[in-house]
């Protein structure tokens, strides 16, 4: 009898662990495949009709670059490598290098019309590309362009970030309000399936 208890007990124990072995593998690969990591903060001055000084800020430089931006929206662009799943999971982040800073009109005819300006962006801290495929070959999933855009609004502050798949942007007070229950309600999303 107390033989089967102590093995009951070391099963359990087995199970509990397991369990909470699971679930922690769960957490991990989640919070590693939604990583973001802001790469870009930019403001906007209105200057004259749909023309804006544009102010430039990233990471590790506290000076932002000043940009003339024609249109009613604004474009930043980047070099991006995918990383494999399962080596983000083991902690390899993708990789990305901004290459360009662009306005952009909401109506295609503006777009084809009226004055434009794109900005290189490429000597900006980033990686090499070439030189990252040639070394880690093996961990890459694909290499792409990736673009994000939105309308310039002057009264908002706007933080570009790079996720595991690309650049999104947000702006600074919904990015409060998103941090609150935003990881949380998706992670109960994610495991749960609602909706």
């Amino acid at each position: 009898m107390f033989r089967l208890l102590k093995v009951s007990v070391f099963t359990i124990m087995l199970l509990s662990l397991a369990v909470v072995a699971s679930v922690s593998g769960i957490f991990i690969t989640y919070f590693q495949l939604t990583a973001e990591e802001p790469v870009a903060r930019i403001t906007f001055e209105e200057v004259g009709d749909q023309e804006y000084n544009a102010y430039l800020t990233l990471p590790g430089n506290d000076i932002p670059g000043k940009y003339v931006i024609y249109g009613d929206q604004w474009r930043i662009d980047a070099e991006f490598v995918k990383i494999k799943p399962w080596a983000n999971i083991l902690g390899v982040d993708s990789r990305y290098k901004l290459v360009r800073l662009e306005g952009r009109y909401q109506d295609i005819e503006d777009q084809n019309a009226r004055p434009h300006m794109a900005y290189d962006l490429g000597a900006t801290k980033g990686i090499d590309i070439g030189k990252l495929v040639a070394d880690w070959n093996f961990l890459i999933d694909a290499e792409y362009g990736s673009s994000t855009f939105t309308d310039i609004e002057v009264a908002n502050t706007y933080t570009v970030y790079k996720s595991q798949f690309g650049l999104l942007v947000r702006e600074d007070a919904a990015q409060s309000d998103a941090t609150s229950n935003g990881a949380v309600d998706g992670l109960f999303n994610w495991l749960f399936g609602s909706k």
